[in-house]
């Protein structure tokens, strides 16, 4: 049906008024609100010109209502266009006042606390749903001991009948399961949208101060007390009711999750623009691919120069520093010269076997272990050995 309150096509909002109802072709607003959420009187409102549409549902309206193709891209250009305009016209229009604001404040308190109302019944739901899968639990999973209890003890014939039993009991404990950690995760979404909520309310109230320190002309009306949600629920497992209160139990979790989507989407940041920039990937593909390429190059350089060149002169070195303390152990300060060639050789050692690409570990086994060996052979070499060819005959 059409909406009921003229259009003023005089307006930016009735401009994008007039796009929305040429858009949905006269679609009834009840039908509107069930496809896309929200409320009948709210389309309404939409389609007269007397609120702003939000920005995503103008894509939505477009996607849903024409074909794809030049004729979408062309109408969700001229609905972007018509949207932003009468945003322009709205904000140019906002009474600055004092008093305007303090009862936007008030207002947006209000919505907030009504909010944490909302979403503590939600725990409290999930805590109830939580609180009756106990049980179900506990009774599902000494059914399914008896089953394998069962299974295990029958004969053949007993065996095929507790076999059916287990199954049917692991299905049931697999659902028990999945809807106790829904549950779970509804109890801790709707407890963060509470906190949310309730710093929502803080910040209103400041902002409410501080315009009544400004205005204090202004009579408010506190709001009256907002009853909480109250739902009792039974401990007691019935095995009759058990699967009605399982459907029950998802049920409501199903709508408790789409409570909470709705209000997610409305927090979420717009979607945007429906005209996408042109890009050219075959003209941006060399940009990307050069500095990768010239980087690898001078990586593999790197790696080549530490690999073939850089041990030489490493080794080199170690080679000298165990030669010039072998020279002076046997010249003059003996078995001592195990001392000066630790403290020189032995990091000179593991710094040529990490530059040959050793790695960590294995060098810093393989350094100690050759050090040794050197060590004690040069110990062994200043033991008083017998000439060669004087021994007994």
């Amino acid at each position: 049906m059409a909406p009921q309150r003229g259009i003023d096509e005089d307006t930016a909002g009735g401009q994008l008024a007039v796009f929305l109802v040429e858009l949905t072709r006269q679609t009834p607003v009840r039908e509107l609100s069930d496809r896309f959420g929200r409320s009948s009187s709210t389309w309404g409102n939409y389609l007269n010109g007397s609120t702003l549409i939000p920005r995503q549902l103008v894509g939505r309206l477009v996607e849903s209502f024409t074909a794809p193709g030049s004729t979408r891209n062309t109408k969700a250009v001229r609905g972007l266009e018509l949207w932003k305009a009468a945003e322009a016209e709205r904000r140019a229009s906002r009474s600055p006042s004092a008093g305007g604001e303090l009862v936007r404040g008030r207002q947006r308190r209000d919505d907030a606390l009504q909010q944490v109302v909302k979403y503590r019944a939600v725990a409290a739901n999930a805590e109830n749903h939580l609180a009756e899968l106990r049980p179900m639990l506990a009774h599902t999973q000494s059914r399914l001991e008896h089953a394998e209890l069962r299974l295990r003890l029958g004969d053949e014939r007993e065996r095929a009948r507790a076999e059916r039993a287990l199954g049917q009991a692991r299905e049931r404990l697999g659902r028990v399961r999945v809807q106790q950690e829904l549950a779970r995760r509804r109890r801790m979404t709707a407890e963060e949208q509470q906190e949310f909520w309730m710093t929502e309310v803080l910040s209103a109230q400041e902002e409410i101060s501080r315009l009544e320190r400004e205005v204090r002309d202004l009579v408010t009306v506190p709001p009256g007390p907002l009853d909480p949600v109250r739902r009792d629920a039974a401990d007691a497992v019935d095995d009759a009711d058990f699967e009605a209160r399982l459907e029950h139990i998802t049920a409501e979790g199903l709508e408790d999750e789409a409570l909470i989507e709705e209000d997610l989407q409305h927090l979420r940041p717009p979607p945007a623009d429906p005209v996408q920039p042109l890009s050219s990937p075959a003209l941006d593909k060399p940009a990307l691919d050069k500095p990768a390429t010239s980087g690898g190059r001078r990586l593999g350089q790197t790696l080549a120069w530490r690999r073939f060149v850089l041990p030489f002169p490493l080794l080199g070195v170690t080679a000298f520093l165990y030669w010039a303390c072998q020279e002076a152990a046997f010249s003059r300060i003996g078995g001592w010269a195990v001392i000066p060639a630790t403290v020189l050789c032995l990091p000179v050692l593991y710094g040529s076997l990490r530059a040959t690409t050793v790695r960590k570990l294995p060098a810093r086994v393989a350094a100690p272990l050759l050090h040794i060996a050197w060590s004690a052979l040069l110990v062994l070499d200043q033991l008083p050995w017998p000439p060669p060819g004087t021994g007994a005959r």
